[in-house]
């Protein structure tokens, strides 16, 4: 698990001019998988988004995750995530507060794990999290979301995967 997300954030890196911003994240569910995730978002984008919808900012994000079993740690799945990110400032001038939120394309080597059957190797990525730059001095944020994994019933059975996760965002 360590290994694959070391590998991304090496490359990450070593190119930063692919990506605005890295980001590392911890994940956990409530059917005891944890796991680790690690990628980079492009912030610079030259799109301006209707004034109905709140003005929010669209950044894409790329990103490999990782999870595993707790209860069998050789019992794993990985993941190459990409997603258009919508956020909105929502409180705060020196330190501020967005919500967050996406819809995305997921890419997994298999297709269970634990009891989860996915029955599909694509899935959707819906998100949605709250991310605060925590220091005046710096534009390093933390986020705390949510993240579901799922088919949308292209194939039974969809079960699915659920995520709350804690990340780390450091921008260049």
């Amino acid at each position: 698990m360590w290994r694959i997300a070391s590998l991304v954030v090496l490359i990450i890196l070593n190119f930063p001019s692919f990506a605005d911003e890295v980001h590392f994240t911890g994940a956990y569910s409530a059917d005891q998988l944890r796991g680790v995730r690690a990628g980079y978002r492009v912030t610079n984008l030259p799109v301006e988004l209707p004034a109905w919808i709140g003005s929010p900012k669209l950044h894409v994000e790329a990103a490999l995750n990782h999870w595993q079993d707790s209860n069998n740690t050789e019992d794993n799945i990985t993941a190459f995530t990409i997603s258009p990110i919508l956020s909105w400032h929502i409180a705060g001038a020196q330190r501020p507060l967005f919500l967050e939120a996406g819809i995305g394309g997921s890419y997994f080597d298999k297709t269970q794990i634990s009891n989860r059957r996915l029955s599909t190797q694509f899935q959707f990525e819906d998100r949605i999290s709250l991310s605060w730059q925590y220091n005046r001095s710096s534009t390093a944020r933390i986020a705390l979301g949510y993240t579901h994994y799922s088919n949308a019933d292209i194939k039974r059975p969809n079960n699915g995967l659920d995520f709350f996760w804690l990340s780390w965002a450091l921008p260049f």
